[in-house]
């Protein structure tokens, strides 16, 4: 009796052991095949900014090769948005953590009453067009994340299950002590930050190309990647007259910006662009794929 139980134990105990051995070498398996693949995150920024970028989201999710989206919690068509995002759940959405409002005559506030955050906003209760506007108003801190963590409420409020958080402009980026409260938020809603999980955000920028080089210029570089993971981020709209109102007032901003954002929509979702990710086997993916890989390192 005591001979067959031992027996079953060391049985046991190979079979436990190889199933340990089997599960390292599948990790190790897939571990190698990240390291020899190209991995492109391709995120789109400022849905709920208009109906014509909520139109172009669409778009871009149904037929085109976008992974996920970031919503502008505080601007006027956001709740169209929200609706949209509610009616397809596979959409990878994210928060886009916002503290500036840069569109000449098309402006919006803070999700908290203005007077509360008073050192993020103008004398009218607006928030700021640039980083250096934002930055001469003075803004306090403890401000910075009272309205910050009001969006991510907000979002989750609305029934949405952000996937991640990234920031508009660079005006979050200008400090390091603005950057700190970004990071304890995601630590805080456990939520990675685009960008900090190790991409190269770098060699897929298109932002600058002229509009009718976008789809040549992002061909080549599908073409010419090497293994790694990669960050493509688009801003999706299209031409219509809601959007070539748009003007944007930062000192660099882009002149005729609508033409700059159709591009995009219309890289993103050619089929020269999806045949040359096909033929060269990029895996498409998004921040809820990363973080369910344990890959997203910040938090």
């Amino acid at each position: 009796m005591a001979t067959k139980l031992i027996r079953s134990k060391r049985r046991g105990s190979r079979l436990i052991l190889g199933l340990l051995l089997a599960f390292c070498l599948l990790a190790a398996g897939l571990a190698e095949a990240q390291e020899q693949a190209v991995e492109l995150i391709v995120r789109g920024d400022d849905m709920g900014m208009t109906h014509s970028a909520n139109e172009a989201f669409e778009l871009a999710f149904k037929r085109g090769v976008i992974t996920c989206g970031g919503l502008i919690v505080p601007s006027p068509w956001f709740e169209d948005a929200v609706s949209r995002c509610l009616e397809h759940r596979d959409w990878s959405v994210g928060v886009h953590l916002c503290v500036n409002a840069e569109w000449k005559n098309y402006r919006w506030r803070p999700v908290l009453p203005y007077d509360l955050v008073s050192s993020l906003v103008d004398r009218d209760g607006f928030f700021y067009p640039t980083a250096e506007a934002f930055l001469a108003g003075g803004p306090r801190v403890e401000e910075v994340e009272k309205e910050l963590r009001a969006q991510i409420e907000r979002a989750l409020a609305c029934g949405l299950k952000p996937d991640y958080l990234d920031t508009h402009m660079d005006s979050l980026e200008t400090k390091e002590e603005f950057r700190q409260v970004v990071k304890k938020l995601a630590r805080e809603y456990d939520l990675p930050v685009s960008g900090w999980c190790g991409e190269d955000r770098e060699f897929f920028d298109i932002y600058n190309v002229a509009p009718e080089e976008k789809e040549k210029v992002l061909i080549e570089k599908l073409k010419s990647a090497k293994p790694g993971l990669y960050l493509l981020v688009v801003h999706p709209g299209l031409d219509t007259p809601e959007e070539r109102a748009l003007v944007d007032q930062n000192p660099d901003g882009l002149k005729n910006v609508f033409l700059y954002r159709s591009a995009e929509v219309r890289a993103i979702t050619s089929p020269k662009v999806k045949k040359v990710i096909s033929q060269r086997k990029i895996r498409l993916l998004n921040y809820r794929q990363l973080k369910a890989e344990g890959r997203t390192g910040v938090n």
